[in-house]
């Protein structure tokens, strides 16, 4: 919700990484707050691909904050399609144009809330729009700064005119951060379930396409072809591609395009003369920088469990070329100390470690005895 390139917030505040998450208790959630200005208080995600007259799935956990209602809308362009939701007691409210609506009680005090629709005869994109309401009756009122709700794990799914070639996890999802390694892949939440059954998947250059387990598959054109669609949606155990802290220093007459990095030094406000590394996430013209447009870069962040072990390491480098290796070397040593605290504390603080399942082409093989 927080990525501004992909979400776009209306007379509401987005702070990212806010509360513990609903299905692995990591703290991941967004929290909306409203402004107080008068009209709806929503984030949006726009320009979203649309296949006519297809099925349809829009979901996400929500979470009281203040506000116990919520807005879930669809646009095909033509037809707007939506639910409210009393996200307090798990019922849902006024609909229009879609197909059904679900609320389902979830951990954390979350509960998710699904509306399906049949996009219109001609549409070719949509939009996906996520409001509070005071009442589960009305989207545009005066807010309130102290009100809000929690969101996590919006997502868009289509349901049918899907072939099996399609079911493929890309490497770099719209909202997402790019996926560097998949370790698993499961049917069923292995946050929910204690045996998750998993989910069969190839690794191609477009990246994952998950295959069903179910008559075999062959491989035709470079791609795989299946008797079944695999199961929608999926549950994965992947590791995030990791920051670049690398790139050129930022040129104000140069243009940059997304993808490319650069290292900037802020000039104005509280930060001004700290520098980081950003990634360029919509073209740029001339002049435009993270100061200035900050929706067109993201900035590369330092992750705070590395923080201390950086401070001490960046100190004894400091005492080391200054010609003082006895400190430095006590320094470093203490840099190894403080990077172990952070290891030890991180394992335990992680959930259920899930076991890997590893299938080679023996293994993996339909048998009958």
């Amino acid at each position: 919700m927080s990525q501004t390139s992909v979400w776009t917030p209306t007379n509401v505040t987005v702070t990212a990484n806010s509360i513990a998450n609903p299905a692995d208790n990591r703290v991941t959630a967004s929290k909306i707050l409203e402004t107080s200005a008068t009209g709806v208080h929503q984030v949006q995600a726009a320009s979203l691909t649309c296949f006519p007259s297809t099925l349809y799935q829009v979901s996400v956990y929500a979470r009281p904050n203040a506000r116990n209602y919520i807005y879930l809308a669809a646009n095909d362009g033509t037809t707007t399609f939506y639910s409210y939701f009393n996200i307090l007691n798990g019922v849902t409210g006024a609909a229009a144009n879609i197909t059904s609506s679900n609320i389902q009680q979830c951990p954390n005090g979350y509960y998710l809330c699904t509306i399906t629709y049949t996009s219109g005869a001609s549409a070719t994109s949509q939009s996906v729009s996520i409001a509070t309401s005071t009442t589960g009756t009305t989207t545009s009122y005066a807010g309130d700064p102290t009100k809000g709700v929690y969101l996590w794990g919006a997502l868009l799914v289509q349901q049918t005119n899907v072939a099996p070639q399609q079911f493929t996890i890309p490497w770099e999802q719209t909202g997402e951060k790019a996926i560097d390694v998949m370790f698993q892949a499961w049917i069923d939440n292995p946050a929910m379930v204690t045996y998750p059954r998993p989910q069969g998947y190839i690794v191609n250059s477009d990246g994952f396409q998950m295959i069903s387990t179910a008559g075999g598959f062959m491989g035709t054109n470079g791609y795989v072809t299946y008797n079944t669609n695999p199961a929608n949606p999926v549950f994965i155990y992947y590791r995030r591609a990791p920051y670049n802290y690398s790139g050129d220093v930022y040129s104000a007459t140069a243009t940059y395009v997304a993808g490319q990095y650069i290292y900037y030094t802020k000039t104005t406000g509280s930060g001004a003369g700290t520098s980081d590394y950003y990634k360029c996430v919509v073209a740029t013209t001339a002049g435009q920088n993270p100061e200035n447009t900050s929706s067109s870069w993201e900035i590369q962040p330092v992750p705070e469990m590395i923080s201390q072990p950086l401070v001490w390491q960046t100190y004894g480098d400091w005492l080391a070329q200054d010609g003082q290796m006895d400190k430095a070397n006590q320094v470093y040593q203490m840099a190894h100390e403080k990077k172990m605290e952070e290891w030890d504390r991180i394992e335990r603080q992680m959930p259920d470690t899930f076991q890997l399942q590893v299938f080679t082409h023996t293994t993996s093989q339909n048998r009958a005895w």
